[in-house]
């Protein structure tokens, strides 16, 4: 999910990890303030996104994540357990990883993981010393995927972001493209767009994917 909720675009990329062979669910974070959200990619569809992310909370997405799981695994799936996101999907993957098992995390431009910035978190962000040596215990793989033009996320936090993910023994994998900007995957969003980082990013999450485990 988005900041914008599960748009349409959300979707696409669902059905393109189906495609691949994965059984994908994007599951709604924003359920227990507004069902379905779809906001647009304006001013005031980020003002209600903010106000919806106001009203996460980390055992909500937790909550959430494991749901989704769950479903996951009584339609069928395989072994692996993995979130792909994408900005704020980016930064709960992250934050579901401190609390849950998974296999793989994919953060594409997921911010305030480090920092904070956001209620969600605020006292602390995910990636404390303590947040990330919990991912290193679940044994996650986290791949990250960022423009070196985001607005977000400086090369410099980038950097800092490595170094607390070695120290803390994570596997992982960063990758910035120099001239993309925030939102660069989103072929729905021209005015940031990249397609050489998007086409290149896409085989990095589904390589990453292919890591997952398989149904014994």
């Amino acid at each position: 999910m988005e900041l914008f909720g599960v748009t349409p675009w959300v979707g696409k990329v669902c059905e393109r990890l189906a495609a691949a062979g994965y059984l994908a669910i994007a599951p709604d974070f924003y359920w227990r303030q507004s069902r379905r959200a779809e906001l647009g990619y304006d001013d005031a569809g980020r003002q209600e996104g903010f106000r919806l992310l106001g009203h996460l909370t980390r055992e909500g997405v937790a909550d959430d994540t494991e749901a989704s799981l769950a479903a996951g695994a009584e339609l069928g799936a395989g072994a692996g357990r993995a979130f792909v996101g994408f900005s704020l999907g980016g930064h709960l993957g992250v934050l579901a990883a401190t609390r849950l098992p998974l296999d793989v995390v994919v953060s594409c431009y997921g911010g305030w993981t480090l920092d904070g910035g956001i209620p969600l978190a605020e006292p602390q962000p995910p990636l404390t010393p303590q947040g990330a040596a919990s991912v290193a215990a679940h044994g996650t793989m986290l791949l990250g995927l960022v423009g070196g033009q985001d607005f977000l996320i400086s090369m410099v936090e980038w950097q800092r972001l490595g170094q607390r993910l070695e120290q803390a023994g994570v596997r992982h994998e960063l990758i910035d493209y120099p001239a993309a900007q925030h939102g660069f995957l989103c072929e729905d969003r021209p005015e940031s767009y990249d397609a050489d980082a998007s086409g290149d990013a896409w085989k990095r999450i589904l390589k990453a994917l292919a890591q997952l485990p398989h149904q014994g």
